[in-house]
């Protein structure tokens, strides 16, 4: 019959591998969270970063051609006396996919490619025509409806135009970015969960 010496000489094998496997565990635990901790930190700083950039810059072209279209709207209503009002904002609105409206130097709505211009009482009043109507061009962003406009208005004689764009493109590039992002992280993390494998088996051989 086997001494207790024995038995224990028997068991100290098993023992000694379960404890191996526990250290390797542990290790490899703390290396995989190591590697989602760093993961997430460059994902939020970098990620935030270029969303900003690429959205900021977007932005950016999307006012210059805006601004560029409504002078190109103020030019015409200066020098258009062919037609009426009414027909060079719908004209213009539609060439350049946004909303025209134009006042005049009483900040009275006199035309609008979209809305009945009676009905736009106070939209004059709006800051980026107060802006335009004191010689400068008027930029403004508000939310209209849940979605982000892009307001961009200049001077004219006797008054001011402005064209109204929905910034829809650039909430979409935001999603697209963000979808990337996110997508990048979770190969990431299939990467760093391959490497923390490798990592504890090699310092365990």
């Amino acid at each position: 019959m086997a001494n207790k010496s024995e038995i224990a000489d028997l068991n100290e094998p098993a023992h000694s591998a379960r404890s191996k496997q526990r250290t390797r565990l542990r290790a490899f635990a703390i290396i995989y969270v190591s590697f989602l901790l760093t993961i997430t930190i460059t994902a939020i700083s970098v990620g935030y970063w270029t969303r900003e950039h690429v959205v900021g810059t977007l932005r950016e072209e999307i006012t210059r051609n805006l601004v560029q279209k409504a002078q190109m709207l103020a030019s015409r209503v200066n020098a258009d006396h062919a037609n009426s009002i009414d027909v060079i904002a719908s004209q213009e609105g539609q060439a350049a996919g946004a909303r025209a409206t134009i006042v005049d130097s009483n900040a009275r709505v006199v035309a609008d490619s979209e809305i009945l211009a009676a009905s736009l009482v106070d939209e004059g009043r709006r800051p980026e025509f107060i802006t335009a109507l004191h010689g400068s061009n008027g930029v403004e962003a508000r939310t209209r409806n849940s979605v982000p406009v892009l307001y961009v208005a200049v001077p004219v004689s006797g008054g001011a135009v402005r064209l109204a764009y929905p910034l829809s493109d650039v909430e979409i590039a935001s999603e697209k970015l963000n979808h990337r992002i996110f997508i990048g992280c979770g190969v990431s993390a299939l990467a760093g969960l391959f490497l923390a494998a490798v990592i504890v088996r090699t310092l365990s051989s």
